[in-house]
């Protein structure tokens, strides 16, 4: 999903582990004898990467939400659990970039590029942070590669506008 031809092309990459979608909150209801209820996960005995999953998809809500605030406290601890998660860098990065903080989202998108070399929308986020920060040079080496990458996945529609951006950037010889 591309939204402009040159600004905020920012997406979320929603990862569903093994298509479990799990729900956290409580409803603060007590028992008869006055105790809290054990929230549905307390007896669950889970590894940090579906701890780290869970809290994952919690920020994804609050983003979706415009919280991004929260959303990254939620990436910042999933990252604690599983540091080389690249899908939970990526949404930060999103979220940075959301509250202004384009240094932030750029070494986020930089940290998801280094641990999956080949996710695309993270080389055309970067590009937009570093178009942003007037790094022209930057930008157009990430949009270039985000092309071929898109092109390579065969997601052609992002390939172009990719490629409209590049035309657009592109700085005469």
């Amino acid at each position: 999903m591309l939204v402009s031809p040159h600004r905020y092309w920012l997406l979320f990459t929603l990862l569903a582990a093994g298509g479990l979608a799990i729900g956290i909150g409580q409803d603060g209801s007590a028992t008869p004898h006055g105790q809290p209820h054990p929230s549905p996960l307390e007896n669950i005995a889970l590894s940090r990467e579906d701890r780290s999953q869970i809290l994952f998809s919690a920020g994804i809500q609050k983003a979706l939400r415009g919280d991004y605030a929260h959303a990254i406290e939620d990436y910042d601890q999933a990252l604690k659990l599983a540091p080389s998660n690249s899908e939970v860098y990526y949404n930060r990065g999103v979220a940075y970039f959301s509250i202004n903080r384009p240094q932030n989202a750029l070494q986020d998108f930089s940290q998801a590029i280094a641990l999956q070399p080949k996710m695309a929308e993270a080389y055309g986020n970067r590009g937009l942070i570093r178009q942003t920060l007037g790094d022209r040079q930057g930008a157009l080496a990430d949009y270039q590669q985000a092309r071929l990458l898109f092109q390579q996945k065969g997601d052609f529609p992002a390939a172009q506008q990719m490629e409209h951006w590049i035309n657009q950037h592109e700085i005469p010889k």
